[in-house]
C-alpha cells in the first residue's frame, strides 16, 4: 500500500438546513399575516373614506326633524343623535310627550325588539338593537311626561359619523328619516 492515505469524499451538502427552512416558512406565515392585515385595514380604511366623502352630510346646527306620526303612537319625540366615546357610542335622546303610549317602549325590559334601529344613509349599514349597550329608564313609575332619556348604541366599525345622516326606524315600522349626528 502506499503511504499516500485514501482521503474519502465529503458528503453532498444538502440544500437548507432544517433550521434554515423552518425560518424561511416562518418568515413567509409572518409575511402573509401582515398582507393579509394590511389589506384588511386598508380595505376598512377605504369603504370609510368613500362613505364618508360621498354619503349625505349636513351642516352644523342642522335642526333635527320631526315625525308627527311617531308623535302620536309612540308618545315621544328624537332629539339628538350624538356621537360619544370616541365615536365609539351612540347616544339617541327622546323626550316623552305622553307616558302611556310612550310605555311600549319600556314594557318588556328584556326585549330588544322594541329598540328602534338606525339606518345610516347612503349606504346598506343597519344598527340594530344588538349594539345597545343602555337603556335608561329606572324611574319609569312616576310624571315621566317631558322628561329625556336615552338610548345608547355601540358604533359597529364606526359606521355612523359626524355630520352623517340617519333614519330610526321603530319596530312597527315608522320612520324619522334625515336625522342629523352630532360629534
Amino acid at each position: 500500500m502506499s503511504a499516500i492515505a485514501h482521503v474519502a469524499a465529503p458528503e453532498p451538502r444538502v440544500a437548507g438546513s432544517r433550521p434554515s427552512r423552518l425560518l424561511v416558512a416562518a418568515a413567509l406565515i409572518v409575511g402573509a399575516a401582515v398582507i393579509a392585515f394590511g389589506l384588511r385595514v386598508g380595505v376598512d380604511y377605504g369603504q370609510r373614506y368613500w362613505i364618508a366623502g360621498h354619503s349625505p352630510h349636513v351642516a352644523a346646527g342642522t335642526p333635527m326633524p320631526v315625525s308627527s306620526q311617531i308623535e302620536d303612537q309612540w308618545g315621544l319625540r328624537f332629539t339628538q343623535v350624538q356621537l360619544m366615546g370616541s365615536n365609539g357610542l351612540v347616544e339617541v335622546r327622546y323626550q316623552v310627550l305622553d307616558s302611556t303610549k310612550a310605555n311600549r317602549l319600556h314594557a318588556d325590559s328584556t326585549s330588544l325588539a322594541i329598540i328602534p334601529t338606525m339606518k345610516v344613509e347612503g349606504s346598506d349599514t343597519v344598527v340594530t338593537s344588538r349594539s345597545l349597550m343602555f337603556h335608561v329608564h329606572n324611574d319609569w313609575t312616576q310624571n315621566l311626561d317631558g322628561k329625556v332619556y336615552s338610548i345608547i348604541y355601540g358604533n359597529p366599525g364606526g359606521s355612523i359619523y359626524t355630520g352623517g345622516l340617519v333614519t330610526i326606524r321603530m319596530m312597527d315600522g315608522l320612520e324619522l328619516r334625515h336625522v342629523p349626528v352630532r360629534g
